[in-house]
């Protein structure tokens, strides 16, 4: 690429899909807003693969990086690059792996190369970096270029985690219940709220070092772009504006467009879902779906399949292998029946009122469909920005990190009811009867 006057823009999200699926979107504003910048999304080989797979209409503009990565050297299996290929309970290591020393060499050789490309202009480059990989500020400072943060989960979220990661609070509150923040005295948490892996964080774990050393470097970018709006998160963004003292720029909400760089990899493709959709009534169906890489406990999974059959509401599943074991089955990659009751999927399509999808399903598509009439959630920041934008209630069920504080903020707006909390080993059962009660008052049947 020869040089020019055009502006460099490197993008570096963490490698999960719900953070490629909002890095592709802010690529597109950044098109939009730039239509001369040189766009780069940087990332590990296969990811890199993946992303050119699901970029297939932004070619013309969007480049793509990949940066040497070898899963095995850090501990991670053969093809592990991304969350969904690793257990939740290894995500630590994939989490140190992403800030090694190898991959931080090879990310400055490409900023150094980009500088030399731009006629060694280094105000003509600025990196956009995830939050999870915010050590790019010490390579942006150190060959001169600008640097963001963005951030693609919203607000309030962000910043309650960011506080029980960097102050641990918990740990010095009295009581079993619920705390204040030190640094947001009008946010109480209850400590259901906590995954494990914080919950049981002292400071000295690698769980706290691996965030203490990245928020700590993330105080050193030039801005923070976060996908929300100042009318949404008012609150939110003062107090993250507050924490983190540098601008912070509201660019979104970022949503997904029906057409835009599918991430369905499950067993039926997107025409079949739309299909038995349009079979369905209006506003009738209710949409199942915990992200990439979550997922429930087995006998959650059992108790939530009882609950779908006795509301005898239609709906689509995007169901994964419960928590706690492999992302490939040692089946061959199959769903096992044991992990729903007897006969439950073959009864559920024999009456066409339930769509399982092993995989992830067209979410979007789903969403913006007339069919469908609610969204049981997990409230990742992307899921709970397309529910809102499809105008579609969310029942949330939060498992982890910000999705506990995005399903307080939707509570407290109006605009979803909490129906479960969390699927580590002892966070509680599912009440069936609840989920019933929950489904139906969504969906309108119930005050």
């Amino acid at each position: 690429m020869p040089s020019d006057g055009n502006l460099r823009i490197v993008l570096f999200p963490f490698p999960a899909q719900g953070h490629f699926s909002a890095f592709l979107s802010l690529a597109a504003h950044l098109h939009d807003a730039q239509p001369t910048a040189d766009i780069s999304i940087v990332s590990t080989p296969r990811n890199v693969e993946g992303l050119r797979r699901r970029s297939s209409s932004q070619t013309r503009y969007l480049r793509f990086h990949a940066l040497p990565f070898v899963p095995a050297e850090h501990g991670l299996p053969g093809d592990a690059e991304s969350t969904d290929a690793v257990p939740p309970l290894h995500f630590i290591t994939l989490f140190e792996a992403t800030e090694s020393r190898s991959l931080q060499d090879s990310f400055d050789g490409f900023v150094r190369d980009l500088i030399a490309d731009a006629g060694a202009d280094a105000a003509r480059v600025c990196v956009i970096a995830d939050p999870f990989l915010a050590w790019t500020t010490d390579i942006a400072r150190r060959r001169g270029v600008a640097h963001a943060i963005f951030v693609s989960c919203g607000a309030f979220g962000s910043v309650v985690y960011h506080s029980l990661w960097n102050h641990l609070p918990h740990l010095r509150a009295p009581g079993d219940d619920a705390f204040c923040l030190p640094d947001h005295p009008e946010v109480t948490v209850h400590r259901s709220k906590l995954p494990p892996y914080l919950l049981h964080a002292d400071g000295t774990d690698r769980w706290s070092a691996h965030h203490r050393r990245q928020t700590s470097a993330g105080y050193d970018t030039d801005a923070i772009l976060i996908s929300t709006m100042e009318e949404l998160e008012t609150t939110g963004l003062r107090m993250l504006r507050r924490t983190m003292g540098v601008p912070v720029y509201p660019i979104g909400p970022l949503v997904r467009c029906r057409t835009e760089h599918s991430d369905h990899t499950g067993d039926h493709n997107d025409d079949y879902v739309k299909r038995w959709l349009d079979t369905q009534e209006e506003r009738s169906v209710l949409y199942i779906s915990f992200g990439s890489y979550n997922s429930l406990r087995p006998d959650q999974m059992v108790d939530l399949a009882v609950a779908l059959e006795l509301t005898g509401r239609p709906f689509i599943w995007a169901i994964r292998p419960p928590f706690g074991f492999d992302i490939e089955p040692t089946n061959g990659g199959q769903f096992s029946a044991e992990w729903l009751p007897e006969g439950f999927e073959e009864r559920m399509h024999a009456k066409n009122i339930g769509l399982l999808i092993h995989g992830l399903a067209p979410q979007v598509s789903i969403l913006a469909h007339a069919s469908t009439g609610a969204f049981l959630s997990h409230c990742g920041w992307n899921s709970v920005l397309e529910s809102m934008a499809h105008g579609v209630p969310i029942i949330a069920w939060p498992l982890t990190a910000d999705q506990f504080f995005n399903a307080q903020m939707l509570e407290e707006w109006g605009a979803c009811v909490e129906v479960s909390r969390g699927s580590w080993p002892d966070s509680p059962a599912l009440e069936r009867e609840r989920v019933v009660e929950v489904v139906d008052m969504a969906m309108g049947i119930t005050a």
